[in-house]
């Protein structure tokens, strides 16, 4: 059976997408809580794989949770991470476990271009990702990363 190849046409066919508000509200939500869930995970496996470390997790409530590290029984390092932002939507990261509302060192912004949504670094200690556009996991690597620095200095 002989199929008909389909005549030529364009490749550059996309558009622009337009985000609604509740497109951008679920998708910090769903980065938020895979982020919850990757600390939780990658304290669990910190542990396991090292016999003086034991993480803590804990879920404050629907909006934050805190990590904490401790060395030989002693604390080594810990955070806390909110949704929401100061100046918008994200998701804000505070190097105290118990962290007042307004106190952060690091934050993560929802942007957008013509096609995805995404975070950026656009407040942190960490710079190297500024102006990147993170994934959940590229996200709370970024996280994950200024919780454990401490430990691996």
């Amino acid at each position: 059976m002989a199929t008909t190849a389909p005549g030529p046409r364009s490749s550059n066919l996309r558009l622009r997408k337009q985000f609604s508000d509740a497109d951008r509200d679920q998708f910090v939500e769903d980065a938020f809580d895979y982020m919850a869930r990757y600390f939780e995970n990658s304290l669990q496996e910190l542990a396991t794989r090292n016999h003086t470390i034991e993480g803590r997790y804990k879920r404050l409530d629907a909006q934050r949770f805190s990590a904490v590290i401790y060395e030989a029984g002693q604390t080594r390092a810990q955070c806390s991470i909110r949704l929401g932002g100061c100046f918008g939507k994200g998701i804000t990261y505070s190097a105290s476990a118990d962290a007042a509302g307004n106190s952060y060192h690091g934050m993560l912004s929802l942007e957008h271009d013509d096609q995805h949504l995404y975070l950026s670094a656009s407040m942190s200690m960490m710079g190297g990702d500024r102006d990147q556009q993170l994934t959940f996991d590229g996200a709370a690597e970024h996280y994950w990363a200024m919780l454990i620095e401490p430990l691996q200095h």
